[in-house]
């Protein structure tokens, strides 16, 4: 009999569990197996999902903001201090501050800068100055003044909106209506500029910064307004406009933007191309299907139908709109019908056409060409793109309005019409080469599948037939004639074969022209792995650029490392069949968060129904079963009635030791039911015993009264769908609210998949056949691009469902029925593994079987035959001697690559958080340095109170805290001397938890005092990148240890050194200040395998022993304390009870230990030992 090797592979989001078995028959035989953890893709605090990157990024785009401030002000002082304007600053000077940090702090420069509230001076005094009094330019105190105004509103120059995302209803709409209110406040102070504002509120000592302004209303106005009034030249005036308000463009996505399935060279479609939105209205209208009193079936609309609904689509103010509004214009037109289409769906216009047509008329393609300066020699196509390239591009409104006058030829009206039309960012799933070529076809009334199928047919017919319009056209017809006599229920094959035989047969198409055909359903797909330089077939890369899910990519990355390492050892070759089952946690980010959400929900029903339970039976909550809690969840599901009999359920027939009511499978599982909430109801004990049995609802007697009680459940299903339709996206939406959207819908497209799933089960018939196999959520377009990535190297691949572990697991004895499987041990995902390489098809058939012999009810167990004798006793051994290999990534000395014109250059990029945020400051008090935080009167709790500094300071604070209350008195201003209109804004306290900070960089104004010249910052608690353990004999022969932290601020110092040929010997010392040598190096994720006495305990060790001693670190302190959490322990870190003290040999099993660095004894991982992906360890002697 024929012996299979079986790989079977356990994936998900953190983890990959696999089995390596051999089959002959119905025997198996356990290879190889193992468990390999690995880091989530995406960042996960709180349930609330983010790249790993943003917080890094964040900051990174926050520098570039102060650094691009910086040289905004550098072209402005330029300017100021060549025209008299400014503090004459040197070229060298401002080069030193643009290039090496050091600010230009002459006497001259700091002191035109500086404000005297006694004497008036200060930036929003000088700027109204300005505006109403004509300066005398000739003096240097008149001029200071003039550039002293124009430098503060380059330091401040307000928010300008993007005119693209103009109308999104998120952070910039916030922006916007702040701007309004802001406004109008200087309408009703009777002010005609910004700094006349701002003096009034600055004078009266009122908060100034938390307005939103607009550079363009607000700040430009303002200087023009002061230009106009100084009468300076047009000339000086053009340059100090560019160097204060001049806006760097935004970086181009369209590297980020993904492929074409059909034409894999060219970029996705812009949802705002005029073609697109043809596309996409014409791919709407043509699946219309309408039934009028006059139709014996539906049918697709006429020519005179689809015209009289084009006119809804190109609507400017209507960007969406229901299917009802279509519905009706064809009610007027053909009387009562029906159609394919809820009324409240929601349809997608075309605004941008609708915009240009309201401009140029209905025929608005032509009356561009008409008008448009550089029309000529290009064709109508080339003049639409553009126009479309312009509005896309174009961010500033006023220069599109410009451009409409002067290429477009309108009159200021209708360019101002121009100028608003809105951009939003978003892509469609074709390119433009793909979407042209389906026009003519969808024009021609043809549904999708059909025009995806002919628009590449240039590329495969014949010239003779294709390059003469009038057989062009006949071949067309006649081949869209021969699509539609298709019909899936008599003519045998796909659609594809069918019109593929027809190329064949009639114009002697070849095999290989027909591979040139689009598919509807075409994706991306992986090439044939072909031998290497040593002659192996590995897996290539995963990366595709329909996929854009870290996580799903990093598990299919991690796929490929294991299975290349099975490859290269032999253990596996292309004829090898790969078992493998995805968890639905690798679905997108979206989908995901509907799935903790109702992972979180289903926990807090659970928690409510232990409760009622215990409170019924008399017992504490957590003593209730699940099978209990199912129970419970099933009755209040059912609303207190059994569905098979109609009779009412109480409470008390649910428990105890002989209940009256059952746990029934809706699908019986001797015809391949599962056990997933979906197919379970309670049923009368008895009925199902007599009545029920191994039988489909649709075969009872009483069927008629059994789909009528069930009927709730399809009701409950409509009522979500009408929710999930009112749940709209659309392309202005920001895309936190986008997300926010999705998650809702998803949320409710769970829900719905289960009340169908539940119902359709009552009406099934019949069992389809594979149903079993069948059952289950899947996770769509991973899945099947992990089977198209597993099958370039391997022949055959299938998908396990997850409901189907858990069947063969509870049949084979390894999981009581009811109960969730443990998930305290990683080694539970290679036990899924070993299940799922023995799962075969067969096994489907052979529990069905089982079910029907032993008579199966719901008190009852099933068993099947082992898949080998020994197979549960091989279980529990294997979790003891499994050692899990785990990847902790050192992303540290990576360095970045950015691309600058045509090459590519690398960088620093420290992947890790060098320090906490919040910068402190330091004094010297009673001969201590103390470390403080200066801190808004606003954000001051009322514990900080007493840490203010300034005791004249604090007083005043706790006297408006005593007469006011704390949030009042934080909410209104506190006068440091009411009679000066001096407010108290900010305020120092002191910063007592801080105690060893770090000093990262100078400050500016350097102080005559060392510790107030460095700005000081904590290192946080992931800021600690290795521990250093030095180790040696003192004068007596006694061992003496000592250690030392390494924080990532200095690592990252060291790497980028490193990268740029610096000298890096004293990164990490090899001995200690005392002398003493270096024993060893830890980081987060290194694996130590610990002994008592000596490392001898560890060469003959046996698999369970080396188990047992592995650990993973996970953390150190500040005073050399190390945290270890055994290998194999799956359970959140905060979950475990940590305990201290030394290993021992005897001493009880510790999932987490704390020891200090004189109590580690180890062998330490990369240093005296490696374990590789297949969890082999060696010692490195």
């Amino acid at each position: 009999m024929e012996t299979k090797r079986i790989l079977g592979l356990d994936t998900g989001t953190n983890s990959l569990g696999w089995a390596l078995i051999d089959r002959t028959g119905d025997n198996c035989r356990l290879i190889a197996r193992g468990v390999h953890i690995f880091p989530e893709g995406v960042k996960i605090e709180k349930g609330v999902e983010s790249s790993k990157a943003s917080e890094r990024t964040g900051h990174r785009a926050l520098r570039r903001a102060y650094y691009r401030r910086k040289l905004r002000k550098l072209r402005l002082l330029r300017i100021l201090s060549d025209n008299g304007l400014c503090p004459t600053l040197s070229q060298p000077l401002l080069s030193a501050w643009r290039l090496r940090k050091i600010y230009p702090a002459t006497d001259d420069f700091m002191s035109w800068q500086a404000t005297d509230d006694i004497a008036g001076k200060n930036p929003y005094a000088d700027r109204c100055d300005c505006l109403h009094r004509k300066l005398n330019l000739d003096t240097e105190s008149d001029r200071y003044k003039l550039g002293r105004a124009l430098y503060h509103i380059a330091q401040r120059r307000g928010f300008r909106s993007n005119r693209k995302s103009e109308g999104k209803d998120n952070e910039d709409g916030k922006v916007k209506s702040g701007i309004d209110e802001l406004s109008k406040a200087i309408e009703r102070e009777g002010c005609t500029y910004l700094a006349e504002y701002f003096l009034k509120l600055y004078q009266r000592g009122e908060r100034i910064r938390t307005h939103y302004t607009s550079r363009d209303s607000h700040y430009l106005e303002e200087f023009k307004a002061i230009c106009r009034k100084q009468e300076l030249n047009p000339e000086l005036t053009e340059k100090l406009e560019k160097a204060i308000f001049s806006q760097r463009p935004l970086k181009s996505q369209k590297t980020s933007v993904g492929k074409c399935p059909f034409e894999p060279s060219k970029t996705r479609c812009h949802v705002t191309h005029p073609d697109f939105e043809e596309f996409r209205m014409l791919q709407f209208i043509n699946n219309i299907r309408i039934r009028t009193d006059f139709d014996s079936q539906p049918r697709p609309l006429s020519a005179n139908e689809r015209k009289a609904i084009i006119p809804l689509f190109m609507r400017k103010s209507k960007k969406t709109f229901d299917f009802g509004d279509i519905a009706k214009a064809l009610i007027k037109k053909s009387g009562h019908a029906q159609f394919n289409y809820p009324s409240d769906l929601s349809v997608s216009g075309c605004p941008v056409t609708a915009a240009l047509a309201s401009i140029f008329g209905s025929d608005w393609q032509r009356g561009i060409a008409e008008v448009y300066v550089d029309a000529k020699d290009k064709s109508i196509s080339q003049i639409t793109d553009d126009i479309w390239h312009v509005l896309h591009f174009f961010e500033n409104a006023d220069k599109l309005r410009q451009f409409a006058i002067d290429k477009l030829q309108l009159n200021e009206k209708d360019a101002t019409s121009f100028s608003k039309i809105t951009m939003p960012e978003a892509y469609g799933s074709l390119s433009r080469k793909a979407i042209s070529k389906m026009l003519p076809l969808l024009r021609k009334g043809l549904i999708y599948p059909h025009a995806a199928l002919l628009a590449n047919l240039g590329s495969v017919m014949p010239p003779y037939e294709w390059n003469i319009e009038p057989m062009r056209e006949a071949a067309i017809d006649k081949i869209v004639h021969h699509l539609e006599a298709y019909d899936p229920k008599t003519t045998p094959g796909t659609l594809e074969k069918w019109l593929k035989d027809f190329l064949k047969e009639t114009y002697l198409v070849t095999d290989e022209a027909l591979k040139k055909l689009y598919h509807p359903s075409q994706i991306e797909t992986y090439p044939k792995a072909r031998p290497d330089n040593e002659g192996l077939v590995l897996l290539g890369s995963p990366r595709v650029s329909a996929i854009r899910n870290p996580m799903a990519m990093r598990s299919l990355h991690q796929i490929r490392h294991l299975v290349n390492a099975l490859l290269r050892k032999g253990l596996v070759d292309e004829t090898t069949e790969i078992h493998i089952e995805f968890a639905r946690e690798l679905n997108d980010s979206n989908t995901r968060q509907a799935i903790y959400r109702e992972n979180r929900e289903n926990e807090k029903e659970r928690a409510k129904h232990a409760i009622a339970i215990a409170e019924h039976l008399g017992i504490d909550a957590s003593d209730v079963s699940e099978r209990d809690l199912l129970k419970y969840r099933l009755w209040t599901e059912q609303k207190g009635i059994c569905l098979y009999t109609g009779n009412q359920i109480g409470i008390a027939d649910l428990f105890g030791s002989n209940p009256k009511y059952d746990i029934e499978h809706t699908i019986p599982r001797s015809a391949g039911g599962d056990s997933t909430q979906e197919n379970l109801t309670l049923c009368d004990a008895r009925f199902n015993r007599e009545t029920k049995k191994t039988r489909l609802p649709s075969e009872l007697p009483n069927y008629a009264e059994i789909i009528e009680r069930v009927k709730f459940m399809k009701e409950k299903a409509d009522e979500l769908t009408i929710r999930i339709r009112r749940l709209r996206t659309d392309p202005s939406m920001d895309k936190a609210k986008k997300d926010g959207t999705i998650q809702k819908r998803r949320s409710l497209e769970l829900e719905r998949r289960y009340w169908l799933g539940k119902y359709h089960r009552f009406e099934m018939e019949s069992v389809p056949e594979g149903f079993s196999r069948r059952q289950g959520a899947g996770i769509g377009l991973i899945s099947r691009y992990a089977r198209l990535f597993l099958q370039s190297v391997f022949k055959r691949v299938d998908t396990v469902k997850g409901a189907a572990t858990a069947d063969f697991r509870q049949a084979w004895g390894i999981q009581e029925e009811h109960t969730p499987k443990s998930r305290v041990n990683h080694t539970h995902h290679l036990i899924d593994a070993i299940v799922i390489a023995c799962i075969d098809v067969a096994d489907y058939q052979k529990l069905a079987t089982a079910y029907r012999r032993d008579g199966y009810h719901d008190r009852e167990k099933v068993f099947l035959p082992l898949p080998w004798s020994t197979f549960k006793e091989d279980i529990q051994q294997i979790q003891l001697s499994t050692l899990v290999s785990s990847d902790t990534p050192d992303n540290m000395h990576k360095r970045g690559r950015r691309r600058i014109g045509d090459k590519i250059h690398t960088c620093d990029a420290a992947r890790a958080s060098l320090h906490r945020d919040t910068f402190y400051g330091a004094i010297k008090c009673n001969g201590t340095i103390e470390y403080t935080i200066s801190k808004l009167l606003s954000k001051l709790k009322k514990e900080d109170i007493e840490k203010i500094i300034d005791p004249v300071v604090r007083e005043k604070v706790r006297d408006a805290v005593t007469r006011l209350g704390f949030k009042e008195a934080m909410a209104s201003t506190i006068w440091m001397n009411e009679e000066k209109r001096i407010p108290i804004k900010k305020v120092r306290c002191y910063a007592k938890h801080v105690k060893h900070p770090i000093f990262i960089r100078k400050l500016r104004d350097i102080s005559s005092k060392d510790y107030r010249r460095h700005h000081h910052v904590e290192p946080g608690e992931n800021s600690k990148y290795a521990l250093a353990i030095y180790a040696g004999k003192d004068a007596k022969g006694k061992e003496k240890r000592t250690f030392t932290i390494i924080n990532n601020l200095e690592a990252a110092t060291h790497y980028a050194a490193k990268g740029r040929g610096m000298d890096n010997t004293a990164f990490i010392p090899q001995t200690s200040p005392q002398g003493l040598p270096l024993l060893c190096i830890l980081k987060k994720g290194t694996k130590v395998l610990l002994y008592e006495d000596s490392p001898e305990e560890l060469w003959q060790a046996s698999p369970n022993e080396l188990q047992r001693r592995l650990y993973i670190v996970t953390g150190f302190s500040s005073e050399g304390k190390t945290t270890l959490v055994h290998n194999q322990e799956a359970r959140p870190a905060d979950e475990l009870q940590i305990t201290y003290g030394r290993f021992a040999e005897d001493s009880e099993f510790r999932s987490k230990m704390s020891l200090r660095h004189s109590q580690l004894k180890a062998l330490v991982e990369g240093q005296h030992f490696t374990l590789d992906i297949l969890g082999n360890i060696s010692f490195i002697k």
